[in-house]
């Protein structure tokens, strides 16, 4: 592995850090509203993490000043453009508090190893962020604040980059699961009388695992693997919901309707893959279908 892997990598293996892990996802949990709100926090409205696109503003200003600030420093009357810059790090700064509320709702669905990796980008922000705060008030000293804490908060978007693609915290977990089903034709996944009555089981459908209910001569499936972190739905509960019954993730809590894999609860932002289900003379033959849209 890289050097530079290696080091973004290091983060995950401080166990040090548990404890106040913990402490954070408790206190998400007291302070953060739940239901839509929550909802909205993680971006389930937009079928992805908010968190990240939320980034940008902060980002996006926050270079934009320090590229002011060296032009300032290089042109011969470049003093007048210290205050633009001044207004932009106003905006990342204001901008940065939204963005850290969406990521600490994120932060309480994810398992301990990624939360430590999580801290270590969440410290790494709050330092850009006091450096931002403090350029407002530093007369002279308000360029150097301002470039530190861009340099701060690259670092720390640069990890938390890390965080989505290396340690998968935040894709779609089930995308690939419509391509390992097969060639769309139905399959044969056992007979009615041999799936337990009201009761989470999984079948496969090719290579692709399906989480099957069945009330009485009724069938429903969805793709076994959670579209939050990759858990297996069928060790989760079924509950009743407004339009009928829906699987709720044994890790995280994330809830898919059966009828269409909806996401109607908890920290997964993509839909779940739906399967079609049929059952003719006694056996129940199921299809994967294609991949959904939000």
């Amino acid at each position: 592995m890289s050097l530079i892997g290696t080091l973004f990598d290091a983060p995950s293996r401080l166990t040090a850090l548990d404890p106040l892990a913990a402490r954070a996802g408790a206190v998400a949990d007291r302070l953060l509203p739940t239901g839509r709100v929550r909802g909205w926090l993680h971006g389930r409205p937009f079928g992805h993490p908010a968190h990240p696109a939320m980034a940008q503003l902060p980002v996006g200003t926050s270079v934009s000043a320090l590229l002011l600030d060296v032009a300032a420093a290089v042109l011969p009357a470049g003093r007048a453009l210290h205050a633009p810059a001044r207004g932009l790090s106003a905006v990342a700064l204001a901008s940065a508090v939204p963005t850290a509320v969406a990521g600490w709702a994120d932060y309480t669905g994810l398992h301990v190893d990624q939360q430590r990796t999580a801290l270590v980008h969440a410290t790494g922000n709050a330092v850009a962020v006091a450096c931002w705060g403090a350029s407002l008030v530093a007369g002279r000293r308000a360029p150097l604040l301002r470039s530190a804490g861009t340099l701060a908060a690259g670092a720390a978007g640069a990890l938390g980059g890390h965080l989505a693609y290396r340690w998968a915290a935040g894709p779609n977990h089930a995308e690939h699961l419509p391509h390992l089903a097969g060639d769309g034709s139905p399959v044969d996944i056992g007979a009615l009388e041999d799936l337990p009555d009201g009761q989470l089981t999984q079948r496969s459908v090719g290579d692709a695992p399906v989480c099957v209910l069945r009330r009485g001569s009724s069938v429903r499936a969805l793709t076994d693997t959670c579209t939050h972190l990759g858990a297996g739905l069928h060790g989760g509960e079924v509950r009743e919901g407004a339009d009928g019954p829906e699987v709720v993730c044994p890790w995280h809590g994330s809830a898919f309707r059966f009828d269409d894999g909806r996401v109607v609860g908890g920290p997964a932002t993509a839909p779940q893959p739906t399967v079609d289900v049929r059952v003719v003379d006694g056996r129940v033959l199921a299809r994967v279908d294609a991949p959904p849209r939000s």
